[in-house]
């Protein structure tokens, strides 16, 4: 297959070419345009329903912009449910970030939209880099995320994944006709940062849900950008509408399963959650049960070891502001003291996992666990973890927060091996 020049691409980022199956190539991922406003009242404001924007990525460099805190990196990611539907939550939400001083000098929004993010950048003193699409004529509708920074703003870019026609039908075909978001496109929104005079780039994500093959795509072609940076210090971050939180498949069964650890196979999960509540998008344990996709995990994982798995402290912030860490809801699981199978049990199962999704209420009132890590960070080795956090604490969207902070090693440059294949840059 004859692969496209690309039209533009980042410094260091030479045409990217990933591998499918087989060894055919693949087209790489796409750059958007970019656009840099002077300030927040230049920023288009999109007349349609739900405010995506344009396709081209909006860079706002904040003239009172607020000091990092540090010292170090502080991230959060943060699906924040269709442009903030929950707006009032969400803004008491950030204003006790900015109380208590636990506002992350980082953060990645997922399902923003233009409005929404300008207001969090304008409200808090954040730098402002956005990307979205409302789709119609010459395009397809492509959701929107934002990363709001205090540190400085290098550079900006979207690169939306290539996902072929074809492909696309044979998944709404395998839903029985239902397209679900899969005439969506789908992207990693980029930025290259200095933090303590380090570089730093960063990749906000939102995969697909409704079909785990192109879900694998997606991850596949982010990790072709990866493969391809010039900056040693990473964080890919965002909605990987994969259960993250799965390492591992197959049809047996774990010896510590009755020990309560942590859910780490497609049958532990079964077994401790049953069948999900339809709410969270899919039902049981989801996309990861595909091995593709699992293979596609990996292969991050070894370029960006998973927070959770290094942090030095990984806790979850309870509805009361309280905490607990995954290993102390392992230690209650055990104590016998809570009755297998109930809403407690559950919830405290939840804990152990790290999940970040919830859910509607069932028929009886009782939300039921969904066992499901959809949202997470992954950082090079550079970047130490000290902090892992799930956010259980807010109630303004259908996904918790998830918070990390990273002490900062080592050079911030590596050399870029050229890839190889008949395309050439731009």
């Amino acid at each position: 297959m004859k692969v496209p020049e690309l039209l533009e691409h980042l410094p260091g980022v030479g045409p990217l070419l990933t591998r499918m199956p087989g060894g055919h190539e693949e087209p790489p991922a796409r750059r958007e345009p970019t656009v840099t406003f002077p300030d927040f009242e230049a920023v288009p404001m999109p007349r349609s329903e739900r405010e995506l924007g344009d396709g081209r990525t909006y860079v706002v460099r904040n003239p009172s912009v607020r000091p990092p805190t540090g010292p170090g990196l502080t991230v959060m990611s943060y699906n924040i449910l269709l442009g903030g539907q929950r707006r009032e939550a969400l803004l008491a939400y950030f204003d006790q970030l900015e109380a208590e001083g636990r506002m992350p000098d980082v953060i990645g929004l997922q399902e923003a939209n233009v409005p929404i993010s300008v207001l969090l950048a304008q409200r808090y003193g954040f730098h402002m880099t956005y990307q979205g699409h409302d789709g119609g004529a010459g395009g397809r509708l492509l959701n929107g995320k934002a990363f709001l920074s205090r540190h400085p703003l290098v550079d900006a870019a979207h690169f939306t994944y290539c996902i072929p026609d074809a492909e696309r039908e044979a998944a709404i075909a395998r839903r029985g006709g239902d397209p679900c978001e899969i005439p969506e496109d789908r992207g990693a929104l980029y930025v290259r940062l200095e933090v303590e005079g380090h570089p730093v780039v960063l990749y906000n994500v939102h995969h697909t849900l409704g079909d785990s093959g192109i879900n694998a795509r997606n991850l596949r072609q982010l990790n072709a950008l990866l493969r391809h940076r010039e900056v040693a210090h990473a964080v890919v971050l965002g909605d990987f509408n994969a259960n993250t939180a799965i390492k591992r498949g197959g049809s047996w069964l774990m010896a510590h399963l009755k020990t309560y650890d942590d859910t780490d196979t497609v049958e532990e999960y079964t077994l401790r959650y049953g069948d999900a509540h339809a709410s969270v998008g899919d039902r049981g344990v989801g996309n990861i049960a595909d091995p593709r996709l699992r293979h596609e995990l990996h292969v991050l994982e070894l370029d960006l070891p998973e927070t959770i798995a290094h942090a030095t402290v990984a806790q979850v912030r309870m509805a009361d502001g309280t905490m607990m860490t995954p290993k102390q809801a392992c230690t209650e699981l055990r104590s016998g003291k809570v009755p297998r199978g109930s809403p407690q049990w559950l919830r405290l199962q939840d804990v152990a996992d790290s999940a970040t999704l919830t859910s509607l209420p069932d028929d009886q009132g009782v939300v039921p666990a969904t066992g499901k890590r959809f949202d997470n960070l992954y950082a090079s080795p550079g970047l130490v973890p000290v902090l892992f956090e799930v956010d259980r604490s807010t109630e303004s969207s259908d996904h918790q927060p998830v918070l990390a902070h990273y002490v900062v090693r080592g050079p911030g440059t590596r050399e870029v091996k050229p890839p190889s294949g008949n395309s050439k840059p731009a």
